[in-house]
Formats: structure tokens, C-alpha cells, sequence
């Protein structure tokens, strides 16, 4: 409830923004970009070891595309990222190029805060954006791009899955049939996932790839969809391999990534980043040894944590702000971003450096599970995301550990929802 009030609240706060897509007054776009000038990129990722300077270094080229700009980083932590834009923002100030977190992106849209880019790429880079990235697109304006889209896949251990005599699965019930043989022949934890409310916020997203698999939706834009057939489905299936016999029952994310990296795990559904994370450790299972595969539900469907890009409407730089935009979005351009941002996909379908993808080959699978995601943001029920997000899990826990079915579990959710409005 607090997290949809606090929402809510910075939404009346950059309310009284001008420009942007809510035909408030336009602002001035500033000098054209071949005058140059400096523009200010604010990133809470600018502070992370190593990756920030990456990063970085991929951003300070346009400057050489560019010879009259500059680009300044402006360093937010990630604690402080959304409450610092919002207050800078809202007074009429802030960067020019700003970074966004899906659930904060709403409000900066629905408040006019963020600059059209409907126009800015050439042709060749606007054929070649994933279609994930009509995301962000607000009252049919173009309002952010993709900067970083972290995926899921399927991915498991070459070697257990040999030794249980087992192939990767393909449907949800050929991943429960799988999970319970390599337990019973290896004695291994077949299949992990998140499954425990005290990781509500990113179990969720984790959830969530189960509803969309199965084509479901948590709402149509108009009202709450949550015991639609195809979520009911999910649900079931999930409880399928809850029960599985070779499911890690009370193993949180960090106790199943430390397991899976040791060689104990045989499958795991999770997103990219956790899995090189998996599989960087000195002693732990390598890359050569692990492979993925899109998700095995009917509906193709899946979830993905997202952040995009996007031009503050206040800035007074708008016109260098698209260059840079433009300049990013390029085949030549994106191919840095996609090495600099490894394991996450980008924008566009641009690979990342072949001796990466080499070293790395499961990350195809999740390459392809992005070009059909979704963000875990609900349309229409924007800021009132948290709230559904804890009726649906309590329910689902519940399913898990009290014995009701999965349709009764979602009936019980939509109902418990009924008061809430778009």
C-alpha cells in the first residue's frame, strides 16, 4: 500500500511539469546538435565496480561523434535514484538523459516529463528495435527506448542432465517429469525457482514469466485479469512442479544460484545476469557446462526486468539529447552498449563481442526469449502494481502450501482485488 501511495505521490509531484507528452507548454529544444554543448546523463550504474566504467566508456564515444559535446555522468545511487529525479524534475531541472526503472517509468510518462523520440532514429535503427520496445511508448508517443532489458531462459547443468538420462523440456509438464527424474537418479534438486513471498518483489517478475508462457495477462488495461484460464493454467502448472518431487522446496534465490553454481542443481528458470553470475565462480561450474533454452509454456510469453532511456522534457539540450539517442541506437553504436552491458540485451537485436557469446553460448536462448517479453508493470494499474503483486503471491503461496487448486488460489486473488481501480 505505501509503495502505491509513494507512487502516486511522485506522479502529483511531476504533474506540474510542462512539455513531454501530456501537451503541456513546450519547451525550447535548445541550440542544434552540431553546436554542440554538454549534456548531463544521470545512472545509478556509473557507481557499480567496473561495469559503470564500462559503461561509461561506451557513452563518452559519442563525444568523438560528436566533437563539439560532452557527456557528464551524473552519479545517483540506486537507493536514492527515483526520489532524486522526481524531486529535481519537479522543481524544473534535472538531466537531460536519464536512465528509468520500468515501475518508475509510468509516472514520468502519465506527467509529461519525458520528450518524445518518435522521429529521432534514421530507418535502419528503427527496423531494427526489438519489439519489446513498445513498452515505452505512452498515448502512442515513443517516450523511452530500451537501454538494458535483463531476460530469462531455461538453462541447466549438461552434465546432470546426461547423467539422469534426461532431455531439456519443452512443455511444463516434461519440465515436472524432468525435474523429479534427476532427483530420483542423481539425487540432485531437479528444478528451482523463486517460490517464497520474502522475495516477493523479485519473485514476481520470476512469476510472471509463468502467466505470460501461458498467454496470460494480470490485466487487459481496464480491469484486473488475475484468474483469466491462461493465468489459472500457469498456476497449475507451477503447482505441477512444486510437487514434482525434484523441486527445490525452501530454497531461496541466493541458497539455488550457490547450489547450481556448485554442480547441485539440475535446472533453474532465471534471468541472464544471475546466471553469469553463476557461472564466474573460481571453483564452480563453468560456462562450457551449462546450456538454455527458451521457456518451455505454450504462449511464448515471459517477463523481463527493464530499463530504459529516455530525454527530461525540462532539458534545455533536447536537440544534442536526440543526436545522442540517435547516434546510440546505430548498428555500430549498439554493438558497443551490447558488449558493455553483457549479459542484458539492448535496443536492438545487436550481439554483443563473438568471443563473449563464445565464451558464453547459453545467452542465445535468452537473446530470444526477449524478442517476446514483457514488463512486469501492469497497464492501467500502474502504480497500483505492488498491491496486486502481493494479493497474487499470497495467493499462490497459499496454493502451494495449503492444498486449495490454482483456480481457487487466483479466484480467491481477483476477488481479493476487486476494490482496486485503474
Amino acid at each position: 500500500m505505501k509503495s502505491a501511495i509513494m507512487a502516486v505521490a511522485v506522479g502529483l509531484a511531476l504533474s506540474a511539469c510542462s512539455g513531454g507528452a501530456d501537451g503541456g507548454a513546450a519547451k525550447a529544444s535548445g541550440p542544434p546538435a552540431a553546436e554542440g554543448g554538454t549534456l548531463t546523463f544521470a545512472n545509478w550504474q556509473w557507481l557499480e565496480p567496473g561495469r559503470g566504467a564500462n559503461i561509461l566508456d561506451a557513452v563518452k564515444q559519442y563525444e568523438s561523434a560528436n566533437p563539439k559535446a560532452k557527456v557528464e555522468k551524473q552519479e545517483i545511487t540506486r537507493a536514492d535514484y527515483e526520489k532524486t529525479i522526481s524531486t529535481q524534475i519537479g522543481s524544473g531541472a534535472g538531466p537531460d538523459i536519464l536512465i528509468i526503472p520500468d515501475p518508475f517509468f509510468p509516472e514520468l510518462a502519465s506527467s509529461g516529463a519525458l520528450e518524445p523520440l518518435d522521429g529521432v532514429l534514421d530507418p535502419a535503427s528503427e527496423s531494427a528495435l526489438r519489439k519489446t520496445n513498445e513498452n515505452y511508448k505512452f498515448d502512442g508517443k515513443q517516450l523511452g527506448l530500451i537501454w538494458e532489458a535483463v531476460p530469462y531462459a531455461l538453462f541447466y547443468n549438461n552434465d546432470i542432465m546426461s547423467a539422469a538420462g534426461v532431455k531439456p523440456p519443452t512443455t511444463p509438464d516434461e519440465l515436472a517429469t524432468a525435474a523429479r527424474t534427476i532427483k530420483d537418479k542423481t539425487g540432485k534438486t531437479g528444478f528451482a525457482v523463486r517460490h517464497q513471498l520474502n522475495e516477493e518483489s523479485p519473485w514476481f517478475t520470476d512469476y510472471s514469466n509463468w502467466a505470460y508462457g501461458f498467454g496470460g495477462k494480470w490485466s487487459d488495461g481496464k480491469k484486473l485479469t488475475l484468474n483469466s484460464e491462461e493465468n489459472i493454467a500457469a498456476a497449475d502448472a507451477f503447482l505441477k512442479a512444486y510437487k514434482s518431487g525434484g523441486f527445490g522446496v525452501g530454497d531461496d534465490a541466493s541458497t539455488y544460484r550457490s547450489k547450481f553454481a556448485a554442480g547441485q542443481v539440475g535446472m533453474v528458470i532465471d534471468n541472464s545476469s544471475a546466471l553469469l553470475t553463476m557461472v564466474s565462480s573460481k571453483d564452480g561450474v563453468k560456462s562450457s557446462q551449462v546450456s538454455a533454452s527458451v521457456l518451455p509454456f505454450p504462449g511464448g510469453g515471459s517477463a523481463y526486468a527493464g530499463f530504459s532511456i529516455g530525454i527530461n522534457a525540462n532539458s534545455k539540450n533536447k536537440e544534442l539529447a536526440k543526436d545522442f539517442i540517435k547516434w546510440m541506437m546505430t548498428a555500430d553504436t549498439q554493438s558497443k552498449f551490447a558488449d558493455a552491458l553483457f549479459p542484458s540485451g539492448i535496443a536492438t537485436g545487436v550481439s554483443a563481442p563473438q568471443a563473449k557469446i563464445d565464451a558464453n553460448p547459453w545467452i542465445d536462448a535468452f537473446y530470444k526469449q526477449l524478442d517476446n517479453s514483457s514488463s512486469v508493470v501492469i497497464p492501467g494499474f500502474e502504480t497500483k502494481t505492488p498491491q496486486v503483486r502481493t494479493i497474487v503471491l499470497t495467493q499462490v503461496a497459499r496454493m502451494l502450501t495449503t492444498g486449495i487448486s490454482a483456480k481457487d488460489a487466483m479466484d480467491a486473488a481477483q476477488q481479493q482485488a476487486a476494490s482496486l481501480t485503474p
